[in-house]
């Protein structure tokens, strides 16, 4: 080798080239070893024979079911062990001893190369090598979890093309676009058929000529049922639009729900006594675990992941409605009284706006569980939403992908922030300027 091969080379480049030579020499000359001898082909081959002898005895054999069974399988086991030493994979006490030796020789000179640069490696990339878990083996470290930006770009923009023949969208569905949908179908979804069946009278029946005649009944049922025309809209659609719906629903509920019950417990006693040890039963327990249970009553579509998050919202909306509605001071409410204001007036136009601040702040509160809740509630059951999308990019270790899920959760949440934070400073300017 000439001396200009190394000219432009630094010592530690040097020194890992000739390793790397000598492990490739090594690998070249291990896959080629054998432990065999005269001996052991000798052995192997009167092995093979017997092993062949009970084959035959097996097939030509007449053994009851439960022998023959113990016998086919204590030839298996012999065959595995035999095929080990037909290939020759097993070798004598202390063989690769030597071999073991050279490859913890070649990971001590790629550390001492590193120099003060594993330091930073252990601190700041972490989870180095290749990680086994059933069947499945994941390289971890910060090639793995820490891609580069603009792949993490590319695959968000792939994800948000809405041509789904033209591989955009995830799974058959676009990430934020529109369809069409017939206003048949939401007929459909709000009316229930059971409606039509309490209805007096009875539906159609074939004429003796075997012509069908319907009635009114059979006209409502085709009603409730969809199966009729009148024009369509654009209605948003796609995963990030689920995860949008189901929060903006639950929370609207919990709202509906929880403000009112949540004033009346903050100025009365007795629903106070009655309600509070309800909330502070179900309150404390994580969301995740109450997700299994109402999963499984309300199975894995929009219905039981909007529950589960009604139930988060609700919890935090009573507490925050009766903290605003208990704070409001006495001295407020006798100067009502005393200008002639009813329970109603007083309720109104003291106790609500006095309230209100704690509300909205309740409000900001639930968004941001509601949004962890959904994402956790989709990772566990769901076809659509951002939570499924991270949770089958996890399975198939599509670090791209979870990124942009990342990236798409905190962007949703500090829009949502945003929104509260203007809807505070509209809705009670006063505030922190007393």
């Amino acid at each position: 080798m000439g001396d200009n091969t190394y000219r432009n080379t630094s010592p530690k480049g040097i020194l890992l080239n000739g390793i790397s030579e000598q492990a490739k020499a090594l690998s070249e000359t291990f896959l080629k070893v054998r432990n065999k001898s005269k001996t052991a082909d000798g052995l192997i081959a009167l092995t093979k024979q017997k092993i062949d002898m009970l084959k035959s005895t097996n097939k030509n054999s007449r053994f009851d079911s439960k022998t023959l069974k113990e016998r086919k399988d204590y030839l298996k086991a012999v065959e595995r062990i035999f095929k080990r030493l037909d290939d020759g994979t097993i070798f004598p006490p202390k063989a690769l001893n030597e071999l073991n030796a050279s490859v913890i020789g070649f990971f001590d000179a790629i550390d001492y190369t590193k120099g003060s640069l594993n330091l930073v490696e252990n601190i700041f990339f972490p989870g180095k090598g290749v990680i086994k878990s059933k069947t499945q083996c994941t390289e971890q470290g910060s090639g793995r979890w820490l891609p580069k930006p603009t792949d993490v770009i590319a695959t968000f923009l792939k994800l948000a093309n809405p041509n789904l023949s033209n591989g955009g969208g995830y799974k058959g569905t676009p990430l934020l676009w529109w369809k069409w949908v017939s206003i048949a179908d939401i007929l459909a979804f709000v009316i229930p058929d059971t409606l039509v069946d309490i209805l007096p009278g009875s539906y159609g029946y074939h004429s003796e000529r075997g012509n069908f005649e319907a009635n009114y009944k059979d006209n409502l049922l085709a009603i409730a049922q969809g199966d009729f025309y009148i024009g369509s809209f654009p209605m948003l659609d796609g995963h990030i639009w689920d995860s949008l719906f189901r929060v903006l629903v639950a929370l609207s509920l919990g709202i509906l729900l929880g403000v009112p019950l949540g004033v009346y417990m903050g100025v009365s006693r007795f629903v106070k006594s009655f309600f509070d040890p309800i909330i502070e039963l179900y309150r404390p327990v994580p969301p995740l675990a109450w997700a299994p249970l109402i999963l499984t009553i309300f199975g894995i579509q929009d219905d039981g992941k909007i529950f589960l998050l009604f139930m988060v919202a609700f919890a935090i909306m009573v507490i925050s409605a009766r903290t605003g509605a208990s704070g409001t001071q006495l001295s407020k409410i006798r100067a009502s009284h005393s200008l002639g204001a009813t329970n109603r007036q007083i309720l109104r136009y003291v106790i609500l706006p006095n309230a209100l601040p704690e509300i909205l702040t309740g409000i900001r509160i639930s968004v941001g569980v509601c949004w962890g809740t959904l994402v956790a509630a989709e990772m566990l059951a769901g076809t659509t939403g951002i939570g499924f999308i991270e949770n089958v990019a996890r399975t198939v270790s599509n670090y791209e992908l979870i990124w942009v899920t990342i990236l798409i959760m905190g962007l949703l949440g500090l829009a949502f922030d945003m929104m509260m934070r203007w809807v505070i400073n509209k809705t009670i300017p006063w505030r922190g300027k007393g």
